[in-house]
């Protein structure tokens, strides 16, 4: 199921089959507007998945971690798209209710981190980039062996980005 067009068949399918608020049909619009940004139609997929992001809120609940999930795929397609300024306003508070939801440890937390920092260096703000990974590398620290390669590389960024102030 690689192409948008089998996924779009899927997608229809599973709403005719299903329902549009089953849980299988939102997994395969998630699907769906993750293929069409990988096909590089990122204005249709932040499309998709801010309709998603509704949806997923409206049959589970805003903390449901589905919900969650589909907005940091949001978040990491606003990035993708280059539109950083969208992307860190749906980072942060995002990573608030991960935090809450999930605890500062959790993988998805983790990621989240990782991509605010990204994007906020992108949109030019090395700053907030150096201390979002500073508190990914707290939160690295807990849980990994302080030789672990991602704590190694997070702790070369930091000093880059500090460089760079």
């Amino acid at each position: 199921m690689d192409s948008v067009r089998e996924l779009e068949e899927l997608v229809a399918a599973r709403r005719a089959a299903l329902g549009a608020d089953h849980p299988d049909t939102l997994s395969a619009r998630g699907a769906l507007a993750e293929g069409r940004a990988h096909a590089g139609d990122f204005r249709r997929a932040v499309t998709e998945f801010r309709t998603l992001v509704e949806d997923r809120t409206e049959a589970a609940g805003a903390e449901h971690p589905d919900t969650l999930g589909v907005r940091l795929d949001l978040a990491k397609v606003l990035g993708a798209a280059a539109r950083h300024t969208e992307a860190i306003g749906v980072c942060e508070p995002l990573l608030r209710d991960q935090l809450r939801v999930l605890g500062p440890e959790h993988p998805d937390v983790l990621e989240t981190r990782q991509l605010l920092a990204s994007v906020r260096y992108a949109a030019g703000d090395a700053a907030g980039a150096a201390g979002e990974l500073e508190r990914l590398l707290a939160a690295l620290s807990r849980v990994l062996m302080p030789s672990h390669h991602r704590i190694t590389r997070v702790k070369r960024d930091i000093e880059f980005l500090k460089r760079a102030v």
